[in-house]
């Protein structure tokens, strides 16, 4: 054999070419497959990002619907719901005072209150029908509702707001029984206030201007004066005939009205 057959032509290659040209298609077919993925990668990538701020976006207005349905965001569309028993009978009302039509009650009840209190709001829908039922109604005491406030400028702003129904269309008894039975989640706003106006058929209007009243601010002052005079610190608080007994159970009061009845011949 010549030694022209053992050289390799141009259409042929040694073993060592050979791998040499093996390993760079690997090679190269392997940046291949990486470009591939990264080209798939990267069309992909945008699209993911794009469904997952879609499904956000989604997301945030579904939350939003069902807050502006509960009232949760408040603003015009805060809801009232009408209390589950009856506000106190209308024969009954006299201004902030409960009596018995013609009655002269020996005993006279005064509650000391904040609308943001749970403890009056508890007072509100427990003991107070009964004190009417049992008290008021039978013409042995009178009650008279006075606020003291220990909440703050809401507190203050719902007192006012009280008084406001009751000089516009005489419903304080319609509004104060309407704001207790919310109170527990209510928003406090003058939006809020005109709502429960409305639903216990006031004009709004007229309302929202009353609400600004320095008279009716004053005589949430003077409510507050009046309950330093027989010594309130804390809500609700009962006086009866002129004596603070604190916050009685209804067995307490009971006790205690039956009791200066007697005392009162």
């Amino acid at each position: 054999m010549s030694s022209t057959e053992n050289k390799p032509t141009s259409g042929s290659m040694t073993r060592k070419e050979r791998r040499a040209a093996e390993r760079a298609a690997r090679k190269g077919g392997g940046n291949k497959s990486t470009a591939k993925l990264n080209a798939s990668g990267g069309s992909s990538g945008p699209s993911i990002a794009i469904i997952s701020v879609g499904a956000i976006a989604v997301g945030i207005v579904v939350v939003v619907a069902l807050l502006l349905l509960s009232g949760g965001l408040g603003g015009d569309d805060a809801t009232v719901e009408e209390p589950g028993s009856p506000a106190p009978a209308a024969e009954l009302r006299d201004g902030l005072t409960l009596v018995a039509d013609g009655a002269t009650p020996p005993v006279t009840i005064e509650v000391f209150e904040d609308v943001q209190c749970p403890h009056c709001q508890n007072f509100t829908k427990t003991t107070e029908p009964l004190i009417i039922a049992e008290h008021v109604a039978p013409g042995l005491a009178s009650l008279t509702y006075n606020d003291y406030i220990i909440f703050g400028e809401k507190s203050t702003d719902a007192a006012v707001a009280m008084r406001a129904a009751d000089q516009l269309g005489d419903a304080f008894w319609d509004y104060q029984h309407t704001l207790f039975h919310n109170a527990e989640d209510g928003e406090f706003s003058r939006t809020w206030f005109a709502d429960i106006a409305e639903s216990v058929g006031l004009d709004r209007e007229a309302f929202l201007e009353l609400l600004d009243d320095d008279a009716l601010a004053a005589d949430v002052d003077a409510s507050n004066a009046l309950a330093a005079s027989y010594g309130v610190s804390s809500t609700p608080s009962v006086v009866v005939n002129g004596e603070l007994i604190g916050s009685p159970t209804w067995e307490e009061l009971d006790a205690a009205v039956k009791s200066a009845a007697e005392a009162a011949g």
